[in-house]
């Protein structure tokens, strides 16, 4: 009777059950903890290697529309692993007719955005014999607006959004439907990053006959693998490291466009970089 109620008057927990039972949910709460804190650098990891993916995709574009523009023999102005200068077509046309002081010319329809931006440098016809195209540049100015007369006095119709412009000087040795087009100069170039200090960032400078730049930054931070390299014709389908002597020669760019992080992810030692190789092709090249 009295062990009964000995039993019926306890309450609580003794000293031991309580210990007991902290140590079992200190290892389940050390065990939790840990679970958590690695899913959280497995996402952080994550999140950081999407953003250096984004990098490259966010240059891509960008950087294809303009390289497949280029002409394909005098297209290329300078050439190194982190930086080329190029003649980026911005209007394609035909020539329509000359007096002494300028040229008119019909072009086809373009993104206004694109024909108004800054940065005319100059233009290139191609001869009907050769099929090489002449450069003229420095000095030379782009009218936008008053070529439709010209053309129209030749029968040759603007496409509707397309422009009727005058360059000077005067094309020489072109006749009545010479191909024609218009062309900036502009530098892509991986350099030292503006937006992002530190890191590397991929710029795309607008070269004025002046010798006046103005340099736009596309996107950052890039891994220092990030560069360019050459396809050549005569060198099969291998892209090389440094430019040829003869700009001419190179048929194609090898774009490595090698996106890092901006920070660096829990547990990491370095930043996250996403590899991201493709290429461009100079159309109408042959070899």
């Amino acid at each position: 009777m009295t062990n009964l109620n000995t039993r019926a008057a306890r309450r609580g927990f003794s000293l031991i059950e309580i210990l007991v039972g902290m140590v079992i949910f200190a290892i389940i709460g050390a065990l939790f903890t840990q679970l958590l804190s690695s899913q959280g650098r497995f996402f952080d990891k994550q999140g950081i290697s999407n953003a250096a993916r984004n990098v490259s995709r966010g240059a891509l574009n960008r950087v294809v529309s303009d390289f497949r523009m280029i002409e394909t023999t005098g297209g290329m102005l300078a050439a190194s692993p982190k930086s080329v200068t190029l003649r980026i077509p911005f209007a394609i046309g035909v020539v329509c007719a000359s007096n002494n002081v300028s040229t008119a010319v019909s072009m086809l329809p373009v993104d206004s955005v694109v024909y108004n931006a800054e940065g005319f440098y100059g233009y290139a016809w191609r001869s009907a014999t050769t099929g090489a195209y002449t450069y003229v540049e420095n000095p030379a100015a782009h009218d936008k607006t008053t070529g439709q007369n010209a053309c129209n006095a030749v029968q040759i119709t603007t496409i509707p959004q397309g422009r009727a412009a005058r360059i000077t000087p005067v094309v020489a040795g072109s006749s009545l439907g010479t191909p024609i087009f218009l062309y900036r100069r502009i530098r892509y170039e991986f350099k030292a990053s503006a937006a992002v200090p530190g890191k590397i960032g991929l710029f795309r400078t607008t070269i004025f006959p002046t010798g006046a730049q103005k340099a736009e930054e596309l996107v950052a931070p890039f891994a220092s693998s990030a560069r360019f390299r050459f396809f050549v014709v005569g060198n099969n389908n291998d892209a090389q490291d440094n430019p040829p002597a003869d700009l001419s020669s190179i048929r194609g760019l090898e774009l490595h466009l090698d996106g890092a992080s901006e920070v660096i992810a829990a547990g990491e030692s370095s930043a996250e970089t996403a590899l991201f190789t493709t290429a461009v092709f100079f159309k109408n090249r042959t070899n």
